[in-house]
Formats: structure tokens, C-alpha cells, sequence
């Protein structure tokens, strides 16, 4: 699953997106790239409870594909 983080501008929201990923699914893996603002997750969970994981976080994803 791919999903844009429009409001994502740092390291540090890198790793509040990956804790609340994780908390969610610890077996999900995780690849951010911070300029693009681009999260790419897998995992077994459906996308709609990955998007509340990152928005209980604080941000706002979109997914992508």
C-alpha cells in the first residue's frame, strides 16, 4: 500500500507515522521517503485501518495506486 503524507516534513514524522503503524501491526514493514512525502507499508491489515493508524498519529494520508 502506498499513501502520501501531504503534511509529513520531517524525521520525526517519519517516526511517529512508523510507531503507529507498528503499534497497529508490529509485523507491518515500513518504508518512508521523507522529501516525497511517500509511506509504503505491507501488511496483512486492510488499507482503511492503516490510514486510521496514521491519522491517530496526527496526519493526514492519502492513499496512492
Amino acid at each position: 500500500m502506498e499513501f502520501e503524507i501531504p503534511d509529513m516534513s520531517c524525521g520525526g514524522c517519519a517516526n511517529a507515522i512508523t510507531r503507529a503503524v507498528m503499534q497497529f501491526d508490529p509485523a507491518a514493514k515500513i518504508a518512508i521517503d521523507v522529501p516525497v512525502k511517500i509511506v509504503n507499508v505491507t501488511s496483512t491489515q486492510p488499507p482503511h485501518k492503516i490510514i486510521e493508524a496514521i491519522e491517530a498519529a496526527g496526519f493526514h494520508p492519502q492513499q496512492r495506486g
